[in-house]
């Protein structure tokens, strides 16, 4: 009886000496906090974002946070092996206490900053509608100086979050401190050695996202046809990190010869312009007003209901609005490459800051300018703001006039952004009367932007209206306004084409656009004070990188080389597409269809009015034409990831 005793003790201490219980304890305890801190940030996320989710399905949504567990236990695997590395090759040289604080401060200091821009991708969200990466973490360059204004707008949540933080650290604290161990590190080497590696097999596994053949990367996360739902099962550290390699596009090919797919792609065909015999006999100037976030829906008359934007309701009567019309991203940096040069966002990151910014491409100046237009870009932020200023110049227009170039008194800055619209767009239109003629300008607006700041002068002049943006929609509204009542007797006004758009949306305000689609519904708007406008098909779908070609064809001036993606709106074309692109997401949309495709299941098909998505009509239509939108969406995605990767998106206007 005493030799078994004996023999057990001895078995028990052989145990303790191989693996040391205490570490692997302190190991899992942290693992369960760190991914119930991750539970806490959906959980945030959802109801900081819920106006977006309010019309999901609830199993949907619980299903989306189970399936997300496995997404957060990548992203704590991932940040936690270099703390776990770390406190394993200096631990071994410390004792108990030392060695628990130490492997506390590895896991805070990389964690922390993460749980901090997830916390800021809460809201971050509303405005790009994806989770952040890599590529996006350059907004935070924009931030300097505007600090003030968010933590005045932000600063109860903020308050919120870091009680929310200092909550998480007091419970790895509090488990890791509770944890006595029998034996240091120091003291049985061996112990601590087997213990780590033991540990490391199943971190790694986690880190992987699991044991299948390839780690678990974004497409694994595209479990539901909205977006939305796929972004409430990432994370934001996820995101971040996957992204360092993921941002890019490959060159695919699902056709061998150009031939074959060209024909299927918007701009190819030659058709003939519906203002054939109606142009202008004098040379004509363009002015496109890119106006932050004016999402359509805050449109009054088309929307039926009174509206945020009675000037641009009245110019619609007189122009042509198309009531179908899309921004091409989310980002006002995807919004100026589109509209200036053509380019659309069908990659995460954005043409002006990817590794393509260099690739060959001709904006509107290098089409213009050397036709004998004067060409400038206006926008009354400060010089450099989303690198407008560098992509302006490489899109052949010399000319940008930004705050640095204005020269009014400090009572026009914002205080955050700039120049307030109404002195910007005064400013505005003395440059275009001085100039040389015929000209081509744009002008980015301003304060319809985070803060929203309305000039002291007229606050309480507008309502505020259910969202925080409404009021200053209709200051720049009225800016507009003041800028046409002020210049519209001027001789280069009646000979000028105004387009107006928006760079993308902002938060939903009527029930309808709260969906995938139409989030990315913006106005496109033509008007002149004297032509009269030819017979438009007004509901055709519209999209961006149609601007640039329609402004050539209305000025009849020619474009030898073009991107096949985009056309006139002045060319009517009943196969005509737009193509969207939102993590790793496609939309085709024509006048009667939308075309879902994920880029691993079957593509789905909904009628073009179900913005939802929420019927597939799969089996109710045809089969050929549902294959031949499948191959229109095929072409339109190889045209532009080769184009990219060949440094080849212009070909001859046939």
């Amino acid at each position: 009886m005493g030799k078994i005793i004996v023999l057990k003790n001895r078995e028990m201490n052989f145990e303790k000496k191989i693996l040391n219980w205490q570490l692997l304890r302190v190991y899992f305890w942290a693992l369960i906090i760190l991914m119930f801190s991750y539970s806490v940030l959906r959980a945030c996320f959802l109801y900081w974002n819920w106006n977006q989710f309010k019309n999901m399905n609830f199993i949907d949504i619980t299903y989306a946070f189970f399936i997300g567990l496995r997404f957060d236990l990548c992203a704590v695997g991932l940040l936690f092996l270099p703390a776990f590395l770390l406190t394993f090759l200096v631990g071994i040289w410390l004792e108990s206490r030392t060695w628990k604080k130490f492997f506390l401060f590895s896991v805070l200091l990389i964690q922390i900053p993460f749980w901090i821009l997830n916390y800021i991708d809460i809201e971050f969200f509303n405005f790009i509608g994806r989770r952040v990466t890599l590529a996006g973490l350059f907004i935070f360059t924009e931030a300097k100086g505007k600090m003030t204004s968010f933590f005045s707008t932000y600063g109860f949540w903020i308050f919120i979050i870091c009680l929310m933080i200092l909550g998480f650290i007091y419970l790895l604290m509090r488990f890791i401190k509770v944890i006595k161990f029998e034996n240091d590190p120091k003291n049985s080497k061996l112990s601590y050695a087997l213990t780590h590696f033991l540990f490391l097999i199943p971190l790694i596994v986690f880190a992987r996202g699991g044991i299948q053949l390839k780690p678990i990367d974004f497409v694994f996360a595209s479990v539901f046809t909205s977006p939305v739902l796929n972004n409430l099962v990432l994370n934001s550290t996820f995101s971040i990190i996957k992204s360092a390699d993921k941002d890019k596009i490959s060159p695919v090919q699902f056709y061998a010869k150009e031939e074959e797919y060209f024909s299927l792609l918007n701009g190819y065909k030659e058709k003939k312009s519906l203002l054939e015999g109606h142009r202008p006999l004098e040379r004509q100037n363009v002015v496109i007003f890119i106006l932050e976030s004016f999402a359509f829906e805050f449109m009054g008359d088309v929307n039926n209901q009174k509206g945020y934007t009675p000037f641009l309701d009245d110019i619609a009567k007189k122009g042509l609005l198309f009531k179908n019309a899309f921004a091409n991203g989310r980002r006002s940096i995807e919004g100026i490459s589109s509209i200036m040069a053509g380019i659309p966002a069908m990659m995460s990151e954005p043409f002006i800051s990817s590794e393509f910014s260099s690739n060959y491409f001709l904006g509107a100046g290098s089409l213009l300018e050397p036709l004998g237009y004067e060409t400038s870009f206006f926008h009354g932020g400060h010089n450099g703001t989303m690198y407008f200023d560098k992509f302006i110049n490489s899109a052949g227009i010399p000319k940008y006039f930004g705050a640095s170039e204005y020269p009014g008194i400090s009572d026009d800055n914002d205080k955050v952004w700039g120049i307030f619209d109404e002195p910007f767009l005064k400013f505005f239109g003395e440059k275009l009367g001085a100039g040389k003629k015929p000209f081509f300008s744009a002008l980015f607006t301003l304060s319809s932007h985070h803060p929203y700041t309305v000039p002291e002068a007229l606050k309480g002049r507008f309502i505020k209206g259910p969202l925080e943006i409404l009021e200053s929609i209709q200051y720049t509204d009225y800016a507009l306004k003041i800028f046409f009542e002020t210049y519209k007797n001027q001789k280069w006004f009646k000979n000028t084409l105004f387009i107006f758009t928006a760079d993308h949306t902002q938060k939903n305000l009527l029930p309808e656009f709260n969906n995938e689609i139409g989030r990315y519904k913006v106005p496109i708007l033509f008007y002149h004070p004297h032509f009269k406008w030819p017979q438009v098909d007004l509901d055709l779908p519209v999209q961006h990188i149609d601007i640039l070609p329609s402004v050539m064809d209305f000025l009849n001036l020619p474009m030898k080389q073009k991107i096949l993606l985009g056309e006139s709106v002045f060319k009517p074309d009943p196969e005509k597409t737009v193509t969207l692109f939102q993590d790793g997401n496609y939309f085709l949309i024509n006048k009667k269809n939308i075309l879902f495709w994920n880029q691993r299941d079957p593509v789905k098909i909904f009628d073009s009015t179900d913005w939802n998505l929420k019927t597939d009509n799969l089996e109710l239509e045809k089969k050929e034409d549902v294959d031949h939108l499948d191959r229109k969406l095929k072409a339109s995605i190889q045209y532009f990831n080769k184009g990219l990767w060949d440094n080849r998106l212009y070909f001859p206007n046939k």
